[in-house]
């Protein structure tokens, strides 16, 4: 039980670095920003996260206990706040302490995990999947809740659940650690953070490309990219014993490569073509990132505070790639959204409909793609064509037209995804300096 509690504590915190990706355009809708401004819901948790990892976990390491029910407390109080929050500053803000919250949280889980456990390598087998699964079910679990209950319940209905996890602490005593902190691995937290930036294309993107691309329901996307991380555990549990860490790593960092790769060229939309790669990217997680934090903890006596490194190189990691792949993106979709427009409009003057109402739809869709570029979100065929006649012209021109949008979008985020794909490649190089240190 206060194992499962523990592990939560760690999934919820973390599920929050990525929870909000579906919400922004709605939070766009409800606040007077830019599209700039508003992903600042996301990146500012990230950002401070990796800022707050360390010093939180020295707090940690003095006081598990009071460090983690301290950190509940806040997150929750932050939470409250997102949820209820009147402006687009206070939500921001409000998000930067729920990420400190988080920090304490996370940190004095692993040193809790451990005296629960009575094994450190138990237990941070348990803190790192617990990590994973969170950031990699976030952006389903938010685009779920905000499609049934509107954005304010992502933050909502993680006050009661993080409340409960205070039940972990009934009757434990965990003492301070004592040990040295001695310094970081910078080659592991290094490739760490590369592999966490390169991530970001497969728990952003593809969830974003799925839903607001196109055009599946959040509860339908989540299932789908439940590929990730159901295949890292089966990695991880069949993981040869022969295989070293370190070449282990190495391959998990070319099997990411290469689902990023793979998710880059699709040869058209459809969900099934995005399983092939995440199976691929699936695998890749759960080589690097259990084992670069094996890594950067090993034959350190002090976990709470090299888990703070590894913490802080992840989310750093995190923020790098958003600040990298959301640029390229928009500028992709900026410039697949005008190729798409001229190809549209060839496709309504070779179409079978009146000619009269060739220009009205032409007029139409011209409408469709400014409303939608005013949110934030992408074009919707169906939506432009409302109530146009339901004869077989009409319901061909719809689909050539969604075709159409379909081929631009899956263009659009192929940068992105090849970008994503040398970043993560890059670990390969502070991964050469890694050295195992003796048990």
């Amino acid at each position: 039980m206060r194992r499962a509690l523990l592990a939560v504590g760690v999934g919820l915190a973390l599920a929050d670095s990525s929870i909000v990706t579906l919400a922004l355009p709605d939070i766009l809708g409800q606040f007077d920003v830019g599209i700039t401004s508003v992903a600042w819901v996301l990146t500012s948790f990230n950002l401070v996260l990796a800022l707050v990892a360390v010093p939180a976990a020295y707090v940690s390491r003095r006081r598990p206990r009071e460090a983690f029910a301290a950190g509940v407390v806040v997150f929750a109080s932050a939470s409250l706040t997102c949820g209820l929050a009147p402006s687009f500053d206070v939500l921001v803000g409000a998000r930067c302490v729920q990420a400190l919250g988080a920090a304490l949280v996370v940190t004095a889980a692993l040193d809790l995990l451990s005296q629960e456990q009575g094994s450190n390598e138990r237990a941070l087998r348990v803190w790192v999947a617990a990590g994973v699964l969170g950031a990699a079910l976030g952006p389903a679990a938010g685009g779920i809740l905000t499609q049934l209950l509107g954005w304010e319940s992502i933050f909502l209905a993680q006050v009661p659940v993080a409340l409960v996890l205070l039940l972990a602490l009934r009757g434990m005593h965990a003492p301070p650690v004592r040990a040295p902190a001695g310094r970081p691995s910078i080659s592991a937290n290094a490739a760490l953070l590369l592999v966490a930036g390169g991530l970001v294309a497969a728990l952003f993107l593809v969830v974003l490309l799925l839903v607001d691309g196109w055009g599946m329901s959040p509860a339908a996307a989540g299932i789908v990219v439940t590929v990730m991380p159901l295949t890292a555990i089966v990695v991880r549990r069949l993981r040869p014993s022969s295989l070293g860490t370190v070449q282990g790593v190495a391959c998990g960092v070319i099997l990411l490569a290469g689902g990023l790769t793979a998710l880059a060229l699709m040869p058209r939309a459809g969900w099934g073509w995005t399983i092939p790669p995440q199976i691929l990217v699936g695998a890749g997680l759960g080589l690097t990132v259990a084992g670069l934090t094996e890594l950067a903890l090993q034959g350190r006596t002090d976990q709470v505070v090299h888990g703070g490194w590894t913490l802080a190189a992840r989310h750093a990691g995190v923020v790098l790639g958003l600040l990298l792949l959301a640029p390229v993106l928009t500028s992709a979709l900026d410039e697949n959204r005008d190729e798409a427009i001229r190809a549209g409009a060839a496709i309504v003057l070779d179409s079978d409909i009146p000619p009269l109402d060739k220009l009205g739809v032409a007029q139409d869709v011209l409408a469709e793609v400014d409303r939608a570029n005013d949110i934030g979100k992408l074009p919707d065929v169906t939506r432009a064509l409302a109530g146009r006649p339901d004869d077989d012209e009409w319901r061909s021109l719809i689909a050539s037209l969604q075709d159409q949008l379909d081929r631009a979008v899956t263009s659009a985020f192929s940068g992105p995804f090849l970008l994503a794909a040398a970043l993560t490649l890059c670990a390969l190089v502070p991964l050469l300096f890694v050295r195992r240190r003796p048990e």
